[in-house]
């Protein structure tokens, strides 16, 4: 049976070209049968450095879905040398800007929690702009752990704030991969 694959993404150094590398050479990798609407974000700010850290410019973020079957601990290997593919080094400073970040949020309903995976991606349920794009992907898709559709969850975030608003020509552009 089919399992849904949904990977957020996201970029703050050259955001769109990163984005558009990365997920035409993951499309190449597994099929991405569909890509959210773009949302440009504000960074998110570092706890340890308050709002004077410079955390770079705004994100571009959105989501793919594959119903490629591929294990997870696999697919999560095949994202960071994606990742490392478009210059990204990964730091203890989770807040650090990035030219790309792929993260797995959910693999239809499978929960997982061992060997530094976390399924389904706990930022779900706490940022927008992980939320929204998935819902989008998939409404009807019920969470494995909370027991509600991702549309559902995901209204807790609407509406969006200022900080939080469709960039069409990066929507458009990343689109254009898949069709």
């Amino acid at each position: 049976m089919e399992k849904p694959v949904i990977i957020a993404f996201g970029a703050n150094i050259d955001p769109l070209n990163n984005i558009y590398r990365g997920l035409s050479n993951l499309h190449r990798k597994i099929k991405l049968v569909a890509i959210s609407t773009v949302w440009r974000t504000a960074p998110l700010p570092d706890p340890k450095h308050g709002a004077k850290y410079d955390l770079g410019g705004s994100y571009l973020n959105g989501a793919v879905l594959s119903h490629d079957q591929i294990d997870p601990f696999i697919l999560k290997s095949t994202l960071r040398q994606i990742e490392a593919d478009c210059h990204r080094q990964r730091s203890v400073n989770r807040f650090a800007p990035r030219p790309l970040d792929l993260d797995i949020v959910m693999v239809g309903d499978e929960v997982v929690s061992q060997q530094g995976m976390v399924l389904p991606d706990p930022d779900f349920l706490s940022r927008a702009f992980v939320a929204l794009p998935v819902a989008q992907l998939a409404p009807e898709m019920i969470h494995p752990t909370v027991h509600k559709s991702l549309a559902q969850l995901a209204s807790a975030f609407l509406p969006v704030t200022e900080d939080m608003v469709v960039d069409q020509e990066a929507t458009n552009l990343l689109q254009s991969i898949i069709s």
